[in-house]
């Protein structure tokens, strides 16, 4: 018999199932992170901080994260981000703790976001390879007055569509059988 590790009035009992929170504009918390230097960003997982959908992805073995990126190309994401860090926590200095490669000092604080579901085909390196996903993203940080006065376009909270059209357009073509091909049946002229 197997041995578990608590005892079963231990246990919570669960149904199984999990369904994601609805778009739309969220206080979030950052509850962990894995850096990738090489990639010159640091994922930031998150959830939900407040409301009805508070601990969302408590229990969850893959939380939804969001990237902080210091490739060139992604400075300005990078300064809002920080910015909304910096307005959301009182007495918080992100850009010290990014700077200072800190990032044990992000995890617990809170930032304003819009988020939204994303469509995606799975990778060949899936389980179900060339299957469609849903997953949960953050379409935007929010600063605190931003959030309070329901400052955003609502077009942020549709569904981002990623999945691999010529994947669902194969799915959706007719099979067509190969054309026959023609044989020649008479070696010599027909009598008739």
């Amino acid at each position: 018999m197997p041995k578990l590790k608590k005892k079963w009035s231990e246990i919570e009992e669960s149904v199984g199932g999990f369904s994601d929170i609805e778009p739309g504009a969220y206080v979030l918390v950052i509850t962990g992170y894995d850096v990738n230097e090489s990639q010159q960003f640091v994922s930031m997982k998150w959830d939900v901080a407040e409301g009805p959908a508070k601990g969302t992805y408590a229990k969850s073995q893959y939380p939804p994260a969001d990237v902080l990126s210091w490739k060139e190309t992604a400075y300005n994401m990078l300064k809002h981000k920080l910015h909304v860090l910096a307005e959301s926590n009182a007495g918080f200095q992100p850009t010290v703790a990014f700077e200072n490669d800190q990032w044990g000092e992000f995890v617990g604080k809170r930032f304003y976001a819009v988020v939204r579901r994303r469509l995606y085909t799975a990778g060949p390196n899936s389980k179900t390879p060339g299957a469609d996903r849903m997953a949960i993203e953050v379409a935007r940080w929010l600063m605190p007055e931003e959030f309070e006065e329901h400052d955003w376009p609502e077009s942020l909270t549709k569904d981002r569509d990623q999945r691999d059209k010529s994947a669902q357009q194969q799915a959706q073509a007719p099979v067509m059988a190969p054309p026959a091909q023609q044989v020649a049946m008479y070696d010599e002229d027909v009598p008739f």
